[in-house]
């Protein structure tokens, strides 16, 4: 009496690796675009809260301030925030640019929003970036 052995053949798996292999290279570089867009979704937030917080610092000192820690700012890995105060402190300009992994992110490496509200206004692609 002959044993019947049920396997997979060599060609079975290499056509799964195969397969798999196919998958992750059409779903990895999209995998990377959603993680650059969430670490600048992050930004955007940062850099709203941060903008909240200086018409705070406003209604409590009479000026806008240029001390990031004063208005809670949340040390990033992947974007350096910078205040630019203009009016003698009665206006203000922060933005965010990218460093490390984010500069993958090509088409918004800078984000800023103004003491109006107004989004990458020095920019061409002021409102892509912020979507």
């Amino acid at each position: 009496m002959k044993r019947q052995y049920t396997a997979f053949t060599l060609i079975e798996i290499l056509i799964v690796i195969a397969i798999i292999g196919i998958l992750a290279a059409i779903g990895y570089p999209s995998y990377q675009q959603y993680v650059l867009k969430s670490h600048r979704a992050d930004a955007q937030t940062m850099l709203l809260i941060l903008a909240n917080a200086q018409e705070h610092f406003l209604t409590d000192y009479g000026a806008y301030t240029t001390d990031l820690m004063a208005l809670g700012l949340k040390q990033s890995d992947r974007y350096d925030y910078k205040i630019n105060l203009t009016q003698n402190a009665t206006a203000f300009e922060l933005s965010a640019v990218a460093k490390g992994l984010q500069l993958a992110d090509d088409e918004c490496t800078t984000l800023s929003v103004n003491h109006i509200g107004q989004r990458n206004i020095h920019q061409n692609n002021a409102t892509k970036c912020w979507l």
